[in-house]
C-alpha cells in the first residue's frame, strides 16, 4: 500500500470516528427521556422529576465527601503524592488540549472537503 493510500485510509477512519462520535439515539417512553451515544453508553435520563434526583445526588455528594477527604488526608499531605499529583495534573491538562486541536483539525478538514464536494451531506466513505 502507498503511503498516500495509508494517508488517505487513515482520514477516512478519524472521519468515521468522528462520525460516530456525533451519533446519538434518543428513546421516550412514558414521559422518560433517553439519550445513548453510538456505543450504547447512556449519555443522559431525563424524567419529569429530574430536578429532585439532581439536589438528592448533589446532598449524596456532599454527604460523602468529608470521609473522602478524611481517607485521602494522609496521602495528600505526603511530598511525592503532591508532586506525582500536580504532574498528573497538568500533563492530563496538557493531553486534553491536544485532542481539542485535532478534533478541531479534523473537523476543519471534514468541513473543507464536503464544500469542496459541494455537499453538507454525509461522508460517502
Amino acid at each position: 500500500m502507498k503511503n498516500s493510500d495509508s494517508d488517505e485510509l487513515g482520514l477516512k477512519v478519524q472521519r468515521a470516528q468522528h462520525a460516530l462520535e456525533q451519533i446519538r439515539g434518543v428513546g421516550v417512553v412514558h414521559g422518560i427521556r433517553v439519550i445513548v451515544d453510538a456505543e450504547d453508553r447512556l449519555l443522559s435520563v431525563t424524567i419529569n422529576e429530574e430536578d429532585t434526583i439532581m439536589a438528592a445526588y448533589r446532598a449524596a455528594v456532599e454527604d460523602k465527601r468529608p470521609r473522602v477527604d478524611e481517607a485521602l488526608q494522609a496521602l495528600r499531605a505526603d511530598a511525592t503524592f503532591e508532586a506525582v499529583s500536580t504532574y498528573t495534573n497538568a500533563n492530563s491538562a496538557h493531553l486534553e488540549a491536544e485532542r481539542g486541536d485535532r478534533q478541531h483539525k479534523l473537523e476543519e478538514e471534514f468541513e473543507d472537503d464536503e464544500y469542496e464536494r459541494g455537499s453538507i451531506k454525509a461522508p460517502d466513505w
